[in-house]
């Protein structure tokens, strides 16, 4: 599948694991940040056709970074995965423009579904 996703996460394990799981679903087109600043950067350089975006960064630890994706490309596909299954953030998140959220740990069929979803829902 063609679609360039940028993961962004502080823990390196969790970018395997979300990495690891994209490749199964046939996604070869993989960036990798590990904080908010290497994030905006891979998003401005990169162009990525989707993001999945923990919350807890070692630099931003709230929405903020979220906002800013959406400031800069409104139409930005952008999942939110955290270990939180906080629902107020979940519901903030929505509000502000994530299209889907996934909570770690998560099934990997069930994040492909997503990811599938977010990246062919017009």
């Amino acid at each position: 599948m063609g679609a360039k996703i940028l993961v962004v996460d502080d823990a390196k394990f969790s970018r395997n694991m979300i990495k690891k799981a994209l490749k199964n679903g046939g996604y070869e087109d993989i960036i990798e940040a590990a904080s908010a600043a290497e994030a905006l950067e891979a998003f401005k350089s990169g162009s990525p056709d989707l993001v999945m975006l923990d919350i807890t960064l070692p630099d931003r630890n709230d929405l903020s970074l979220l906002q800013e994706l959406l400031q800069i490309r409104p139409d930005a596909r952008i999942i939110m995965v955290s270990a939180l299954g906080q629902d107020l953030i979940i519901a903030d998140a929505l509000k502000i423009g994530a299209r889907d959220f996934i909570t770690k740990p998560f099934v990997e069929q069930d994040m492909l579904a997503v990811v599938m979803s977010v990246l062919f829902d017009e």
